[in-house]
C-alpha cells in the first residue's frame, strides 16, 4: 500500500505549520513552484519574516541551476549554511519536488536563523577556553610550539574571532578589517593557503579580501608589506 495515495497538499501544509511552530520563531518554511519560471516561485510561506521573503518571491540563485534536472542524484535533502541580512546566519535544508517523470519542479525549504546560537557558542567557548587548573593561560609561543602550519592558521583565526566577538561568517565589514589586521600582524599571510581559506570563511572575494587588508594596513600606517 502506497501511503502517498493518502497524503495531499492540505496535509503537507498542516505538517509544515506544525514543524515551523516546533522549530520556533527563528525558523521559516517556504514552498517553491518552478513550473512557471523563476520570477515568482514562492507559493506558500510560513513565518517568512525570518529572511524578509514572501509569497511571490523568487528562489536563491543556487536552486535555479537545478530546474528540470533528474531528481535521483539530489533526492536527499540539501543542507547549507549561508549569510543573511543584518549579520544573520542561516542553517537550511531543501527537499526537491519531482514531477511524475522524476524531473525537479519545486522545493520545500526550511531556513533556521542560528545567529544567536553561534554567538552563544562563541561566547561560551571564550569563557571556558582554558581548563580549570592552577596554571596561567598559555602564551602564543607555548600554544604553537608543537603545531604545524595548518594548525597555526586555524589557531589565529579562532583568536581573531574571539577578539572581535563573533564568528567570521557573521562579521560586518569593519569587524572583518579588524580581524584581518590582527591576522596580518601575526604573520599568517606568509602561509600560502591563508587567502583562500579566509575568502571562504569571511565569504568575500579575493579582491575584497585584499582591499580590506589594505585598509587595515593603512589604518595603522603600514602599507609596505605584500601579502
Amino acid at each position: 500500500m502506497e501511503i502517498s495515495k493518502y497524503l495531499d497538499f492540505d496535509f503537507l501544509i498542516r505538517f509544515l505549520e506544525g514543524l515551523q511552530k516546533f522549530l520556533g520563531e527563528n525558523s521559516e518554511i517556504l514552498i517553491h513552484d518552478y513550473r512557471n519560471g523563476y520570477d515568482h516561485t514562492i507559493v506558500y510561506a510560513l513565518n517568512p519574516a525570518v529572511s524578509g521573503r514572501a509569497v511571490g518571491g523568487s528562489p536563491k540563485g543556487g536552486m535555479i541551476t537545478q530546474f528540470g534536472k533528474d531528481l535521483e542524484p539530489m533526492k536527499d535533502s540539501i543542507q547549507t549554511f549561508s549569510n543573511g541580512p543584518k549579520d544573520q546566519f542561516y542553517k537550511s535544508f531543501t527537499t526537491l519536488i519531482p514531477d511524475e517523470n522524476g524531473k525537479i519542479i519545486g522545493a520545500v525549504c526550511v531556513n533556521l536563523d542560528v545567529s544567536d546560537l553561534l554567538n552563544a557558542q562563541r561566547a561560551f567557548h571564550a569563557f571556558v577556553q582554558y581548563p580549570v587548573a592552577h596554571h596561567a593561560p598559555t602564551t602564543d609561543i607555548d600554544a604553537l610550539a608543537t603545531k604545524n602550519v595548518d594548525d597555526i592558521l586555524q589557531y589565529y583565526m579562532k583568536q581573531a574571532e574571539l577578539l572581535v566577538g563573533k564568528p567570521m561568517g557573521l562579521m560586518n565589514k569593519e569587524e572583518k578589517i579588524r580581524a584581518l589586521d590582527y591576522l596580518d600582524q601575526k604573520g599568517v599571510f606568509k602561509i600560502s593557503k591563508t587567502s583562500v581559506l579566509l575568502c571562504e570563511t569571511l565569504q568575500v572575494s579575493k579582491y575584497t579580501l585584499y582591499n580590506y587588508l589594505e585598509e587595515a594596513r593603512s589604518s595603522r600606517g603600514d602599507g609596505t608589506d605584500e601579502a
